[in-house]
């Protein structure tokens, strides 16, 4: 289901520090004088940006004075190619009133469903269809809508690190990635572990490199510390006089769909944040060439956590609340034993879900009752509950439904009860 959406004008550019923008901004304390020191970057933005309806009609609008997402991206550019694959995927949420922001980092290679293009890694989508099929690919993926795009490139961010004095980070372990180095120079490709300042570029190593046993995964959490650090330094009081610097600086690499006004109520809202106040996770998943295949429940516990305004700690009480009548569902009869479709299709009838058509599987071959879905697992995990000893399973294209779910009931069907009187 599809939230209604406003088409407005939006713009583009590249990676998460983008959100830096909003974090050195806060600390300005006054909208009047904000607003002075933003308005000629704005318009920088807007001539740097290029005008796409397609993106415009994919962003869903946000709700005032409510917690909104932000997609953020940096592009991984290739020789020849005139668009890039994302590098970096981040989904924020940013709350305002709580003076709180989640970050969900996503694989790049993270296989998904991309409209029109069959399985591909999610990265591939900004190079298929621009940004706007990357929104609407996040969107299926994570299930939840994206209000805002941001990014900003390789120089933009050296810039706002470097304006801001460099970032403090307590390096875990030694890099030495001159792959990861800006621009090909290798003067920075050498970072020793230990807490220490980095300026710009060890600051872009730091958060690029990938020459890990794991990859992306320890990539993505050098990324998630130092986003922890870059609010910290923001948030600083001594890095107000470097405002309109660094704005200025910044405003030439980036670009956004956001107003002016919306940068500053955010900018305020979280003038008091730090890096205490910022939430980071990864999507957990497993390498299996040339995808990462990710780890469903993980998925739904952190994209719940973040929805709810929780702590991605495991430790915490997360609900994830599907409404019945939002879920369309197909029943067959696997089993060829007659009435267990239209049994099951009661059940869950009678639970509040939508089901549409019952009817026959092409062979009844089928040993269990299954609960089949093509992108919604909690959801399949929701259905599954309703009927004794049904199986989720992904379809991953092996079954033909139109609706959410498609539930199979297997021989193992024994005369289920509907509990109607």
């Amino acid at each position: 289901m599809r939230v209604q959406r406003m088409r407005r004008k939006k713009a583009m550019k590249r990676t998460a520090v983008v959100v830096a923008l909003l974090l050195v901004a806060l600390v300005a304390g006054g909208a009047t004088w904000a607003y002075s020191l933003l308005r000629s970057a704005q318009q920088t933005m807007n001539e740097n940006s290029q005008m796409d309806s397609d993106l415009a009609g994919a962003l869903t609008e946000r709700e005032p004075k409510e917690p909104f997402t932000v997609l953020l991206l940096g592009q991984d550019n290739r020789p020849g190619e005139k668009v890039a694959r994302a590098d970096t995927i981040i989904v924020a949420r940013i709350d305002p009133d709580n003076d709180k922001v989640w970050t969900l980092s996503i694989p790049r290679d993270t296989r998904v469903e991309i409209e029109g293009y069959g399985i591909e890694k999610i990265n591939a989508a900004t190079f298929h269809g621009g940004p706007a099929l990357m929104v609407d690919t996040v969107e299926e993926y994570l299930g939840i809508p994206i209000n805002h795009y941001m990014d900003i490139d390789f120089d933009g961010f050296i810039q706002v690190v470097d304006s801001l004095g460099g970032v403090w980070i307590d390096v875990d372990t030694e890099i030495d990635d001159k792959k990861a180095s800006s621009h090909g120079t290798y003067t920075a490709h050498h970072i020793d572990e230990g807490y220490q300042l980095l300026d710009g570029n060890h600051a872009l190593t730091f958060c690029r490199s990938r020459d890990f046993p794991d990859g992306d995964f320890t990539r993505m959490r050098h990324q998630q510390m130092f986003f922890k650090g870059l609010a910290d330094q923001a948030a600083k009081f001594d890095n107000v006089l470097k405002l309109p610097g660094i704005v200025e600086d910044v405003a030439q690499y980036m670009s956004t769909d956001m107003s002016m006004s919306e940068i500053i109520e955010v900018a305020l809202a979280l003038k008091d944040m730090g890096g205490e106040n910022v939430e980071t996770a990864t999507i957990k998943g497993e390498w299996k060439s040339p995808y990462i295949w990710p780890d469903e429940e993980n998925k739904e516990f952190l994209v719940a956590a973040m929805m709810q305004g929780l702590s991605f700690d495991t430790t915490a009480t997360v609900e994830v609340d599907i409404k019945p009548e939002n879920v369309t569902i197909a029943v067959r009869n696997g089993a060829g034993i007659e009435g267990c479709a239209t049994a099951a299709a009661d059940i869950l009838k009678k639970a509040g879900y939508a089901v549409g058509e019952v009817g026959n599987a092409n062979q009844f071959v089928y040993d269990e009752t299954l609960v089949v879905y093509e992108a919604d697992r909690a959801a399949a995990v929701q259905v599954a509950a309703e009927l004794p000893k049904a199986k989720v399973v992904e379809s991953r294209g092996m079954y033909d439904f139109s609706t959410d779910i498609l539930v199979v009931v297997g021989k193992d069907y024994t005369g289920w009860e509907t509990g109607e009187d």
